[in-house]
């Protein structure tokens, strides 16, 4: 079978990166208090694309890996590592900081950040954590990495039914939840409550790796209007929650059916207004050090509003230059992240997974060498 369009490109792309790009800074300036009424506020719609997108980025990868027969031990090994090179660095350092910066929200919650179990702190405790309640989308993402390879232990064939099963299951996660009146963050910061998004981007590796020569070309407004519908229907149904009614649950399902088709686009449809927006130099670039945005924005908050409140630059008298100020400061440090931690872990995590194979055979070899010579000793002990 053909490879999908964008394994034959690889999978990083300049209108992806653009999306990433889009995404975190809706997230920063929600987090900065940059919050437009109505239906203009993207920051809670954010993470639903980082969730699609590490759904199909993720499924295409296990494709890969699957079609060349690496689906081994050190393959999975391999595979995590990578995960964590890239993760663990940059965050761990950014917790270090803020532990020693006397944050209580780094010192009383630091073993569930740490395991990347802070959604299921958040959602128990009822209180967002502070200066790290970034933290519950990417403590999702962590735990999505670690399960989802298990569903390709299934035959090829069943796993688009798998991932249409997984969609019917968050949802009905949040109906329940709805219905049996559990708090509301237990129902949004819960890795079941989210799961649709993560196999939406599933789906459209499988629909991209069955259908590789698929392109919208200039139908693409087509399937643009009734995805445009479900996003209307989507951030109507936002403004309902609250009510404790069930269409509610449905919030996540229709804003997914629409960002699938956005994601489709961009990288199906080069040529496309939107993805030649995307792909311009600064958005990518953005895209690019998105990581570091993500851990670190809320601490250039903490360090950075009181003396923008002292000199009288605040939400209410300066919004905009004080937006202007943390995005740039937050990009610096972003930026310094990716450079000095994250490029250079990632590199050398590549590395040892292309060594993988040849140092587990040498320490088989060792381990069986030693066993032999232990049990050539214990025969020529043993009496005639």
């Amino acid at each position: 079978m053909t490879a999908p369009a964008i394994e034959q490109r690889g999978i990083r792309m300049a209108r992806v990166d653009g999306l990433r790009a889009v995404a975190i800074l809706g997230v920063m300036l929600h987090h900065f208090g940059v919050k437009p009424g109505g239906w203009l506020d993207w920051g809670p719609v954010a993470p639903t694309v980082f969730f699609i997108l590490s759904g199909f980025l993720i499924t295409i990868s296990l494709y890969k890996m699957q079609e060349t027969g690496r689906t081994g031990v050190e393959a999975m090994a391999g595979f995590h590592l990578k995960r964590l090179a890239r993760l663990l660095p940059a965050l761990y350092l950014m917790l270090l900081v803020g532990w020693f910066s006397g944050l209580p929200e780094f010192r009383e919650g630091l073993f569930w950040h740490l395991a990347f179990l802070s959604n299921i702190y958040m959602a128990f405790t009822g209180e967002w954590a502070g200066h790290l309640s970034q933290m519950w989308s990417l403590s999702m993402q962590e735990q999505f990495y670690l399960l989802w390879p298990l569903i390709f232990f299934l035959p090829a064939r069943w796993l688009g039914y798998a991932m249409a099963g997984i969609v019917l299951g968050a949802l009905s996660f949040r109906v329940l939840c709805i219905h049996w009146e559990a708090p509301e963050m237990v129902r949004w910061l819960l890795l079941p409550g989210s799961l649709d998004a993560f196999a939406a981007g599933g789906l459209l590796a499988i629909l991209l790796k069955k259908f590789p020569e698929f392109r919208f070309q200039g139908r693409w407004w087509m399937a643009g209007v009734p995805a445009v519908a479900c996003w209307v229907t989507g951030r109507v149904l936002r403004h309902m929650e609250g009510t404790g009614n069930v269409a509610v649950a449905f919030v996540d399902l229709f804003e997914i059916a629409f960002f699938s088709w956005l994601i489709l686009l961009i990288i199906q449809s080069p040529n496309s207004p939107i993805s030649r927006l995307l792909s311009t130099k600064p958005m990518a670039a953005l895209g690019r050090i998105s990581y570091g945005l993500f851990i670190w924005h809320m601490l250039v908050v903490c360090a950075l509003a009181p003396h923008l409140d002292r000199a009288g630059v605040t939400m209410a008298d300066g919004m905009f230059l004080r937006t202007v100020i943390l995005v740039v400061a937050s990009v610096i440090v972003a930026w310094l992240s990716w450079t000095a931690v994250e490029r250079p872990a990632v590199a050398w995590a590549n590395s040892v997974a292309a060594n993988a194979p040849r140092l587990i055979t040498r320490v088989r070899l060792i381990t069986v060498r030693v066993l032999y010579q232990i049990q050539r000793r214990r025969i020529n002990r043993e009496p005639l």
